[in-house]
């Protein structure tokens, strides 16, 4: 198979996080981001994209998008697009060289499937992903925060949502760590193969469910958490759906929110009674951890499950 290596080089001055919320915008799964050795430019963030997946329509909008920055008073000089091929023994080779093992935390750790990786500590849970095959892979702020998240509030939770799965390690971290009942969605059908894909590669995780649908459309259940790692404008469209899929005590993990936007994720929440007990910020992201305001007030503001 042949990918496209689509990349955008950023002045030392210019936000990278700007630079991996344009990826996803237009489609992007994740993306790295890699010192140069150009003295004008630090760095590059590339993105991946297959054969079946990729049109030149994402190049012209890449640059449209880059060139909007210009209404916020953003300089995009020096910002440059390209687009370069790789085989499926070359993308391999990329990934090998940027992709290490993940501490996550002192309790979980997310290992490439090609290194050998042994448990430092007898409580360590491993998951196991094939970034060939996807994205989200605990390297970016948004993922590795969701994750940090979720170990502090999950607890004795049962069932998960979720939403906009991606790879699909959200679902195998809460499996991990004890969630029995787990169901993924996807709109993107290559991530619902990719995530189907990982999954079978950790053990106990068989089980998970992954379906191609459009955040909770169509779907009546109600589970303990619900964790949505997507952009602040798709979080937006699918606040309204949180309250009514959502047990009784339940929490909420909402990520992929560049700083600028978490007020007005929060503001949306609060409009709908939940409250944020707790905010992760890492590299220009936001993380929100939320409760319904009068379950919160209930237990005299005790977080943990």
């Amino acid at each position: 198979m042949i990918w496209k290596k689509v990349t955008i080089a950023i002045p030392n001055d210019f936000d990278p996080e700007i630079v991996s919320e344009i990826f996803m915008r237009v489609g992007a799964n994740g993306t790295e981001m890699v010192d140069d050795e150009n003295k004008d430019i630090k760095t590059k963030i590339n993105s991946y994209f297959d054969e079946d997946t990729y049109d030149e329509k994402i190049v012209n909008e890449l640059q449209q998008q880059i060139n909007k920055l210009t209404q916020f008073g953003f300089n995009i000089n020096g910002v440059e697009v390209s687009v370069s091929e790789l085989d499926d023994s070359s993308w391999q080779n990329e990934w090998e060289k940027y992709y290490h093992p993940v501490k996550i935390s002192r309790y979980l750790t997310v290992v490439p499937n090609w290194v050998d990786y042994q448990p430092k500590n007898s409580d360590e849970h491993i998951i196991v992903m094939d970034p060939g095959k996807s994205f989200g892979t605990g390297t970016h702020p948004t993922t590795y925060s969701c994750m940090q998240a979720l170990e502090l509030i999950l607890g004795d939770a049962q069932s998960l949502y979720d939403v906009g799965t991606g790879s699909g390690i959200l679902s195998i971290q809460a499996r991990q760590l004890g969630v029995k009942d787990i169901q993924a969605f996807d709109l993107d059908p290559v991530a619902v193969k990719a995530a189907k894909e990982n999954i079978k590669l950790n053990p106990g995780c068989e089980d998970i469910e992954v379906f191609e649908n459009s955040l909770l459309d169509g779907i009546d259940g109600k589970v303990d958490v619900i964790v949505a790692n997507m952009l602040a404008d798709v979080i937006l469209q699918f606040v309204p759906q949180i309250d009514s899929h959502l047990n009784d005590n339940g929490f909420v993990v909402l990520s992929g929110i560049i700083n600028e936007k978490e007020a007005l994720i929060t503001e949306k929440m609060e409009e709908r009674g939940f409250v944020v007990l707790e905010v992760f910020h890492l590299k220009g992201w936001s993380t929100l951890i939320c409760r319904r305001k009068e379950e919160f007030e209930a237990e005299d503001g005790a977080i943990l499950r």
